[in-house]
């Protein structure tokens, strides 16, 4: 009974303090609201970039020549680029169990040729398989087939970025274009891709088949790059592990040599990217919290001020037989109150916004339910802790002291 009577009577004492139990819990209401923001954010990024790796390819592994390492914020290849070739790209995944299909893969950083127009292109080469282990499909006309790719056909399949770059607004279907002097019919045009998870244009590429710029456009007999399809993502770990213990003894390397090659599995990328995510929204969360402790320490300021206005109140309550557990009850409640009040409007506001803003924004976000579970805690523990010193406070003093107090 005595619970319910101390209750009523924190509601009581808010209710009479209106204005300044609102302003109390306004720190509350900005913190909770942008630390549900922040993270809706956050995941709401860490998505987009684990789908742009999905984008990339099922089940994805990477086999690149020479050591790869950023430079200026771009890729660049170190080190023995010539030392893979298309027949060991085919035995590696003869010998893998654990890899499915195999796409061999070349390109060059060249200028085509439309009528009297240069344009800057990323030519590649590779084979049929390259639409199913890069997840890339045909939006108008046909692919390459092994027929064009052991003739060594002069046919490309272009990227909508590539169209745009070169023909504008024309059809590009059945156009002739020029590879550093040679003709190309124009027989596809890609779905669009957009970016990969460097940023990289996935629609800027002019692709044909991987015979033909080998031998009539870049008169060469290695590859830089293989794409390789696990079998399955529980595959991908063991794939990789055997791709470095089959290449290094392919390639003669002693135990004390660095590989002249890279393998990155989507794994990997994804491993790394979500990590990234998680680092920077923690730290954005952190900048939000601040706000939090700040809207306790108003109502920790808010409660001593109350507990020094209404010492009178306290001492007749203790006069009349309220134990200091009654007095500490009902200053404790009244903290509590005042923390779910900003909280519960906090997370109204946060919640709000971040649907709105993925609705109407540019901007994806998703609200975690553990994120508003959280933030109710985080109200309860803010009631509690900056509540507890003004309660215990009040509890300790004097009944014949206070009702001395005028």
């Amino acid at each position: 009974m005595r619970i319910w009577e101390n209750s009523l009577l924190a509601v009581s004492a808010l209710i009479s303090n209106k204005t300044r139990s609102f302003l109390a819990s306004v720190g509350i209401m900005i913190g909770i609201a942008s630390v549900i923001v922040m993270v809706a954010i956050g995941k709401g990024s860490q998505k987009e970039v684990l789908d742009v790796i999905s984008r990339m390819g099922e089940n994805l592994i990477t086999l690149t020549a020479g050591e790869v390492k950023r430079r200026g914020g771009k890729l660049k290849l170190e080190g023995n680029v010539t030392n893979l070739t298309v027949k060991e790209a085919n035995l590696l995944l003869e010998e893998i169990d654990e890899l499915k299909r195999v796409a061999p893969y070349e390109y060059k950083e060249t200028k085509v040729k439309y009528r009297n127009f240069l344009a800057p292109v990323t030519v590649a080469g590779s084979t049929p398989e390259f639409l199913e282990v890069r997840k890339y499909s045909v939006a108008d006309g046909s692919f390459f087939d092994y027929r064009d790719l052991n003739l060594a056909k002069r046919v490309a399949v272009l990227g909508k970025t590539t169209v745009k770059n070169i023909f504008g607004e024309e059809d590009p279907l059945g156009q002739v274009i020029r590879i550093e002097s040679v003709p190309f019919t124009v027989i596809g045009v890609f779905e669009s891709k957009g970016m990969d998870a460097d940023g990289v244009d996935q629609d800027d590429i002019l692709l044909t088949p991987l015979t033909t710029l080998l031998r009539r456009v870049m008169n060469q007999t290695f590859i830089r790059t293989i794409y390789f399809q696990a079998v399955s993502k529980e595959s991908m770990d063991r794939a990789v592990e055997n791709l470095n213990i089959l290449l290094r003894s392919r390639h003669r390397l002693k135990d004390d040599q660095e590989n002249d090659f890279e393998v990155q599995s989507q794994l990997e990328l994804e491993k790394l990217k979500k990590e990234t995510s998680e680092t920077f929204t923690t730290l954005i969360v952190g900048v939000a919290a601040i706000s939090l402790i700040v809207g306790g320490v108003g109502i920790l300021a808010v409660m001593l001020t109350s507990v020094k206005e209404r010492t009178r109140e306290i001492g007749l309550r203790r006069a009349v037989g309220a134990s200091q557990r009654d007095i500490v009850f009902q200053f404790l409640t009244e903290s509590l109150l005042i923390g779910f009040l900003g909280g519960g409007v906090g997370i109204a506001i946060g919640t709000g916004l971040s649907f709105s803003l993925d609705q109407w924004g540019p901007w994806t976000l998703i609200v975690e339910p553990a994120s508003i579970q959280i933030a109710t805690g985080v109200c309860v523990a803010i009631g509690i802790v900056f509540g507890v010193f003004p309660a215990v406070k009040a509890s300790r003093m004097d009944p014949m002291e206070a009702l001395r107090i005028e």
